[in-house]
């Protein structure tokens, strides 16, 4: 895979939850042990979800932007109308950001020391 997505979420909800916020929005999920899997979406998994390990991470990654972009957008627009505020940043092979899916998370600034 070329293209991936670096993600957060400003508050993360219980596993079970956020499963359930997927699955209401038409999206096929498999739940594991430590981690949520959408299904025939580039890859896309919620993991490490439980335990002390700390915030769950977000691993999404396709062979092309475009690919990346529409399945995205489907998990963007779930957690979007579940109000969860989040912001995926894709990055083509580049690894330049290529597009920017949020629900109430404005783009960071450029760092001016950069």
């Amino acid at each position: 895979m070329s293209v991936h997505i670096a993600g957060q979420l400003d508050c993360w909800p219980a596993k079970e939850r956020l499963a359930e916020i997927l699955h209401d929005s038409g999206l096929r999920v498999h739940v594991g042990w430590y981690s949520i899997r959408v299904e025939g979406c580039s890859h896309f998994v919620f993991q490490q979800y439980g335990g002390d390990l700390g915030d769950p991470i977000i691993d999404a990654g396709a062979d092309t932007a475009e690919e990346l972009m529409l399945d995205g957008r489907l998990v963007s627009d779930a957690l979007t109308l579940a109000g969860i505020r989040h912001k995926f940043e894709l990055y083509d092979e580049r690894n330049e950001l290529c597009c920017y899916l949020h629900h109430n998370w404005p783009i960071d600034p450029p760092d001016p020391s950069l």
